[in-house]
């Protein structure tokens, strides 16, 4: 509820300022007058403050209070990095159209997947790498730590665990992020020459670095029933053999569905009865409807012969510009570790001293509790938003992650939406950058899990009209 409380005091007094309402040097309420006023903690009040600062509307003077700015134009958050210059995203092809819209300040990137986001973190990041950096992190030593600082990979392999299950440390490998891990999950399995199944639709940076890689890819269509899945994976093997499947076991596709145990041991048992590698990106970090779900990992054991990896970041829920990742190896610890020795530099020391230091100190597991309650506000506010979809569009019913796939009629598609939204500055994920036939071309993906800012509710009312004008056309 005060998070509640914050975004609408701090939407009020944006709106007060860019409305005119409050002129350039115009004081603003002091901490106490504002909490009395609008019936507020001191905490909530003075968070509200401290934002406006930092999106440069006010400005402190030492014991005078807050006061408006001469530029009182709202900043809105940047998504990456800044675009040099202007591409015409019509003229794209359509992949590459979505991708650049992610770092257009002009636009707001529904098409992203960028959860850590919502929350600032600067704070507790800047005081954990003040600490660290008495431990001199960067001191000459002969310990090359190819894997991992050995007390990170202990640490993580602990937070991993549940009641039923304990990750190993030494089959776990620290990396730069996902797109290291993935990279070095191909080479080193040596997938590079071969052909690959991946699931679809899939996370979009799977799908750009097979591109990359330029490794030989069948995409795999989701349905709604895993074991037709299981069947239609198995039909595809038999039809042109592939040596490893790549997918999301816990990240909804566009059912609403995450994998349940059963359908992980069936792939598992699958899998290992055809030889094929299991590629896991495992997000279940953003689950937010009880317990983590579990990992194939949890599900492989040690007669299981053929290997498995299971790769995850922290860019999800810490911060984008945290670069590190790790892999679970199952019966390949020692390929993947000769792979990243020859292949890949370290990550460096201060970052895997701070985030063990966040994970052994418990604010990893608070940060993670403030990320899945604030994830699970907005979801709601946006589906609240969407309501004039409903009967038009289907919305399925999530239990975590940070985006919703909705599905337009089968005459309907998405691809054409985005050229429409483009055009109002708002940019979705059409189906068809996942998969290049037609089977999800009327499904979309868009994220509920940006920094909740004014234009947030302005893309999202803009999204709904520009639908219903769609499906009327």
């Amino acid at each position: 509820m005060a998070e509640f409380k914050y975004r609408q005091l701090f939407s009020y007094y944006q709106q007060l300022i860019s409305n005119g309402e409050l002129l350039p040097g115009d004081k603003l309420p002091s901490v106490r007058a504002l909490s009395k006023r609008h019936d507020v903690s001191i905490s909530t009040a003075t968070k509200v403050l401290l934002e406006l600062e930092k999106v440069t509307l006010i400005h402190a003077k030492p014991k005078s209070g807050y006061f408006v700015n001469g530029e009182s134009k709202f900043k809105a958050h940047s998504y990456g990095s800044d675009v040099i210059y202007k591409r015409d995203l019509h003229a794209l092809p359509l992949a590459q159209s979505v991708q650049y819209s992610f770092n257009d300040e002009s636009i707001l990137p529904l098409s992203c997947t960028g959860p850590s986001t919502v929350l600032d973190n600067e704070a507790l990041l800047n005081k954990l790498h003040r600490k660290v950096l008495t431990q001199r992190p960067y001191r000459l030593k002969q310990d090359n730590f190819e894997a991992g600082l050995p007390d990170l990979r202990s640490t993580l392999a602990q937070h991993l665990s549940c009641n039923d299950f304990s990750y190993a440390s030494e089959n776990i490998l620290i990396t730069h992020g996902r797109s290291d891990a993935l990279s070095l999950a191909m080479i080193s399995l040596g997938l590079l020459q071969k052909r690959v199944a991946i699931e679809a639709p899939c996370s979009f940076f799977i799908n750009a670095n097979m591109a990359q890689l330029q490794i030989d890819t069948v995409a795999i269509p989701m349905q709604a029933n895993y074991a037709d899945e299981i069947a239609l994976l198995d039909k595809v093997y038999q039809a042109e053999p592939f040596s490893a499947y790549v997918f999301n076991p816990n990240f909804n596709d566009p059912t609403g569905r995450l994998l349940h145990d059963q359908d992980k041991k069936a792939l598992v048992a699958w899998a290992q009865e055809r030889d094929v590698v299991l590629i896991e990106y495992d997000r279940g970090e953003l689950y937010f409807s009880g317990m983590r779900p579990k990992s194939i990992m949890h599900f492989l054991t040690p007669r299981d012969k053929t290997p498995a990896i299971s790769i995850g970041d922290f860019s999800d829920t810490i911060s984008f510009s945290f670069s590190l990742g790790y892999m679970v190896c199952h019966q390949c610890i020692e390929l993947c570790l000769f792979t990243k020795h020859i292949t890949v530099e370290k990550p460096d020391m201060a970052s895997q001293m701070m985030l063990n230091e966040m994970i052994r100190s418990l604010e990893y597991r608070k940060l993670l509790t403030r990320l899945r309650k604030v994830m699970w506000q907005q979801y709601t506010e946006t589906l609240f938003i969407l309501r004039p979809l409903v009967g038009y569009v289907d919305i399925p019913k999530i239990s975590g992650g940070p985006c919703l796939w909705l599905k337009l009629p089968h005459s309907k598609s998405s691809e054409i939406l985005f050229k429409r939204l483009i055009k109002h500055n708002v940019a979705i994920a059409p189906g068809k950058m996942f998969l290049t036939n037609a089977e999800f071309d009327n499904y979309f993906r868009i994220t509920f899990a940006l920094p909740w800012q004014p234009r947030m509710v302005q893309g999202l009312n803009t999204l709904v009209q520009e639908t219903l004008r769609f499906l009327e056309s």
